[in-house]
C-alpha cells in the first residue's frame, strides 16, 4: 500500500535521513530520552499532543482524525524555521498543508479512514517523503494509556485489523527502514537500536 499527495504544495524538503515518529503512548517519555541519548541527527514528525513534549524543532505533524483536530492543526506553535510545521491529514480539509489519500485501498474508505493507528500513517507519510531510517516512539500500540493521562486511564483498544495492519506492513520492503523503541510495534517491526539507526 501507498499514500498519494492531494495536493503539490508546499513543496517539502527532508532535512535529514532519519525521521523520528512520535506518538501519544505512555512509553514516549522513556523513549525519547532513550533515543535523544543516541545523538542522532533526525527530524522529527509529531502525532497528536507529543509535540507538546518533543524536544527541539518539529518539521511535521500528524493527526489522522483530520476533521477532529483541525483547532490543533490550526494552533500549533511554530517551530518549523517560524512556520507551522507541515501539517499532514487523510482527506481534504482546511487546516492542513498536505492531504493524502490511500493507492490501491483495500478497506472500505465509507466504513474506516484507517487501520493501524496513527503511527502506520505517519509510517506511509515518510516512506512517501523519501526518509531512508524511521524511529517510532511512543508508538506501542498497547491499552496503558497516553502519557498525558495518570495510569488509572486506559489507552485505546486496538482492534484485531489494527494489529493486522502492522502485520501487512511487515511484509512491504520500506518495514526494513523502519523500527520502534517500545511495545507491539518493536515486536513486529523491530526494535530500533543506535547501531541499525546510524548502520
Amino acid at each position: 500500500m501507498n499514500l498519494l499527495r492531494h495536493n503539490s504544495e508546499p513543496v517539502i524538503t527532508i532535512e535529514h535521513p532519519v525521521c523520528l515518529v512520535t506518538g501519544d503512548g505512555r512509553t514516549l517519555r522513556d523513549d525519547l530520552a532513550r533515543f535523544s541519548e543516541w545523538g542522532v541527527a533526525h527530524d522529527t514528525m509529531a502525532i497528536g499532543r507529543s509535540y507538546q513534549i518533543v524536544p527541539g524543532q518539529i518539521l511535521h505533524w500528524v493527526n489522522v482524525d483530520g476533521t477532529g483536530s483541525k483547532s490543533w492543526a490550526e494552533s500549533l506553535p511554530r517551530s518549523n524555521n517560524g512556520n507551522h510545521p507541515y501539517r499532514h491529514t487523510m482527506g481534504e480539509l482546511p487546516g492542513y498543508d498536505i492531504d493524502w489519500d490511500i493507492e490501491n485501498c483495500q478497506w472500505n474508505i465509507e466504513d474506516v479512514m484507517w487501520h493501524g493507528s496513527s503511527s502506520l500513517f505517519a509510517t506511509y507519510i515518510c516512506k512517501a517523503l523519501g526518509y531512508r531510517k524511521v524511529v517510532l516512539a511512543g508508538c506501542p500500540l498497547d491499552s496503558a494509556g497516553h502519557w498525558y493521562f495518570g495510569p488509572e486511564i486506559e489507552g485505546p483498544s486496538w482492534t484485531g485489523n489494527c494489529y493486522q495492519a502492522w502485520l501487512d506492513f511487515a511484509k512491504d520492503d520500506y518495514s526494513a527502514n523502519v523500527r520502534s523503541l517500545s511495545g507491539y510495534t518493536a515486536q513486529m517491526i523491530g526494535e530500533a537500536s543506535r547501531e541499525w539507526v546510524t548502520a
